[in-house]
């Protein structure tokens, strides 16, 4: 079914803003607009559409399930092209073999079953489809969770070019499997590595401590060793059984004078010379050589602190360990410089030296190096480093994002398989019905011909109480049609009047309606859409409830009938046909919108269709003063002002007066007042609403003020005593009453 007609650039619609017409999900759908108000474009733009005019081509029309539609449209071009040329056959159903009819018929039955059965697979596999469109939306946004984080760290610029396309992340990120091995840098590693690409550092050497000279020291075998004072001197003796030479040897340097440093007793004259003998030799030897030892080792251990410093100053110290080993180490050499220097203070005493264990600082060094060298190996190469971090980068989002990937596998696999299913079943269905169609053409091809279009179009024209002509097949051409009247031999189709070229016109497109011009083409009703515009234009007021009826009985609400279009559209300036097409529903007003759809035509600068209430329809006379409401309101254009203002007054002064010469009534009202307004209002009505040649050329409409025209027009029923009948029908507030 139509939608939508979707209309600009033709005829009174906007030139550039295209219209859209809303068109009721119902069978038939009645359009009513005054004459000019645009109605019969909207039957136009469906004709030129149909007819892939290129006219037209701007203008669009939308079905309710995209399906294309045969449309047939009847307006007054159908009825020119009709009459002005030989009438085409219909090729339609005619005398039947009833087992064909009832295979027939059996197809039809299935068919409107699997019409339905189909529109039920198809919502089927809508639902299918927007199920797994929202799992997929779902997993977009938990996949999206990874680029978030991946935006607030230093990689940031590796994700730029999604903006927000979930879509596109969703699917990227999933190409970037993991390495073989499942070693994967930590998102704190990737942003060092990128931090070492984008600067501007150059390669860095390779560092080392050599810690051989102290673990040399540490060695010597003096530490155990308790050195001895000399047995060259007579002293020797008593200090070796005191033990006490390191206490003998720190008093030596006191001996300045014959007394003792330490009781302060006369000293042998030879005592110095014999200490000094005690003291030197060999013991002297060592112990300088201890003192020597521990000088070194300090200095030693002085510049390895220096060069430890300059290694822990590089930025992958700390991750390689070299700090913590170092700590330690150095912990231990200062250890061991305080034991070696105790060795020195007391050479008499045996230290024992454990060399510094080294191992873990030559481990952490190693593991820098590697750094290192990995480091200088990167920036060698600063773009392949970049593409390697940025994989690198998706790989840890994808492991990260892993269980959601998985989560969203298992919940799409069985939306996935009920849409496999859905779809196998539409197609099963639409194969059944492509199948049964194919049947049914050939089943009505044989059974086609022009003869029973004839015969049903005669049976209308009698029973319409036409005798005067009817249709036969023109001699000599089975497929065309002819006029044919009692006891003529040739009759031409420019014999019949207005009205009756209109009915012929009409019920020739009925018939068009079950058949076509093709004998091979089959009509699928159910594809068919009717669309007529005023077929009662020209036409009898006798015949309206014939139309109407017709319409009504065969397109619009067919019972015990084939169905003959899936949607009519009916479009008419005639307010009592309208009223007539709407009572064919229902003779409650209120709820004519649940029976068929009604539209209103209406013009200001250019045409709109509007929803219609059917509860304000109104009569005739109602009408004109609804034009006169609507152009108060600026919702008219002001051309249609005189022709309301003649109606009404026409139709006032015969309800009144019984005559409808207004004007004798008007030149009434002028001789009791010599304004002239009111025979001025009379020239404006007259020659407002009539066209002759002298009327006929373009008039500036935007010069006539209709507040004006209509305080006249009060004016008028003022002087009559009519003033309320105005103020009733306009909905205007009656005047104050004055208060003395």
């Amino acid at each position: 079914m139509i939608r939508t007609i979707s209309i600009h650039h033709h005829k009174s619609f906007h030139p550039t803003n295209a219209h859209s017409v809303e068109i009721p999900n119902k069978t038939a759908t009645y359009v009513y607009g005054l004459n000019g108000a645009g109605k019969s474009a909207i039957g136009e733009v469906v004709d030129g559409l149909a007819r892939n005019d290129a006219a037209f081509t701007h203008c669009r029309i939308e079905t309710t399930d995209n399906a294309r539609y045969r449309y047939v449209v009847y307006n007054h071009h159908y009825v020119e092209r009709l009459i002005g040329q030989p009438i085409q056959g219909i090729f339609t159903v005619g005398e039947v073999d009833t087992v064909r009819q009832q295979r027939i018929q059996d197809i039809e039955t299935r068919n409107g079953e699997l019409d339905g059965l189909i529109a039920d697979a198809t919502a089927s596999v809508s639902t299918a489809e927007g199920n797994i469109a929202k799992e997929f939306v779902r997993a977009k946004d938990d996949i999206w969770k990874a680029h978030e984080w991946g935006k607030k760290t230093a990689l940031a610029s590796l994700l730029e070019g999604y903006g927000r396309n979930k879509e596109k992340f969703f699917t990227d990120l999933r190409t970037h499997v993991l390495p073989e091995d499942g070693q994967l840098d930590s998102i704190e590693r990737l942003e060092k590595r990128w931090a070492d690409v984008s600067g501007t550092e150059s390669e860095r050497a390779s560092v080392s401590l050599d810690t051989t000279a102290l673990s040399r020291i540490e060695s010597d075998p003096i530490w155990g060793e308790v050195v001895e004072v000399s047995t060259t001197s007579r002293l020797a003796p008593l200090v070796a059984d005191l033990g006490n030479a390191d206490w003998v040897a720190r008093g030596q340097a006191y001996t300045h004078t014959d007394q003792c440093p330490f009781c302060q007793q006369g000293l042998p004259h030879d005592f110095r010379e014999e200490l000094a003998r005690l003291l030197e030799g060999e013991r002297k030897a060592k112990v300088d050589r201890i003192a020597l030892l521990v000088q070194n080792y300090a200095a030693q251990l002085d510049a390895l602190e220096q060069r430890a410093q300059t290694i822990l100053a590089d930025p992958d110290a700390k991750e390689a360990g070299v700090e913590l080993a170092w700590s330690q180490a150095r912990g231990a050499f200062h250890d061991t410089l305080t034991a070696l220097r105790r060795k020195e203070a007391q050479p008499g005493e045996a230290v024992s030296i454990v060399p510094v264990n080294v191992d873990a600082l030559v481990e952490a060094l190693a593991k820098l190096n590697a750094l290192i060298a990995d480091f200088n190996t990167r920036i060698r190469d600063r773009r392949g480093e970049r593409d390697r971090i940025k994989a690198m980068l998706f790989q840890v989002m994808h492991a990260e994002r892993m269980e959601a990937y998985a989560h969203h596998d298992a919940l799409l696999g069985p939306l996935l398989e009920a849409e496999t299913q859905a779809k196998a079943d539409l197609q099963a269905k639409r194969q059944e019905r492509d199948g049964l169609n194919t049947e049914l053409r050939d089943l009505r091809r044989l059974q086609k011909g022009v003869d029973a279009s004839i015969d049903a179009i005669n049976d209308r024209l009698r029973s319409l109480g036409i005798t005067a002509f009817s249709i036969d097949r023109k001699a000599g051409e089975d497929r065309v049609y002819c006029l044919a009247r009692p006891g003529v031999a040739s009759s031409e189709t420019k014999s019949l009047s207005e009205g009756e070229k209109t009915l012929i016109a009409f019920l020739y497109f009925m018939e068009s309606l079950k058949g076509s011009h093709d004998e091979h083409e089959t009509v699928d009703a159910r594809r068919t859409i009717a669309v007529i515009d005023d077929p009662i234009s020209s036409l009898s007021q006798n015949y309206v409830y014939d139309i109407a009826t017709m319409i009504h009985r065969e397109l619009a609400k067919p019972q015990n009938r084939p169905q003959l279009v899936k949607q009519v559209i009916v479009l008419t300036h005639n307010l009592f046909f309208f009223h007539e097409l709407i009572r064919q529903h229902t003779m409650n007003l209120d709820k004519a919108h649940n029976h068929c759809g009604l539209l209103r035509v209406v013009k200001i600068a250019h045409s709109e269709v509007e929803t219609l209430d059917p509860t304000k329809l109104l009569n005739d006379y109602d009408v004109w003063w609804q034009i006169l409401r609507d152009a108060k309101d600026g919702k008219i254009p002001t051309q249609i002002v005189p022709n309301a203002m003649r109606n009404i007054l026409e139709q006032f002064f015969t309800f009144t007066t019984g005559s409808s010469d207004f004007p004798v009534a008007v030149q009434q009202l002028a001789d009791a007042d010599t304004s002239s307004r009111y025979a001025a209002l009379d020239r404006f009505v007259d020659r407002g609403s009539h066209r002759d040649a002298i009327n006929g050329p373009p008039i500036d409409w935007t010069e006539y003020d209709v507040p004006y025209l209509l305080g006249k027009f009060r004016a008028m029923f003022e002087a009559i005593g009519q003033e309320p009948h105005y103020i009733m029908k306009m909905g205007e507030d009656a005047p104050e009453p004055a208060h003395d």
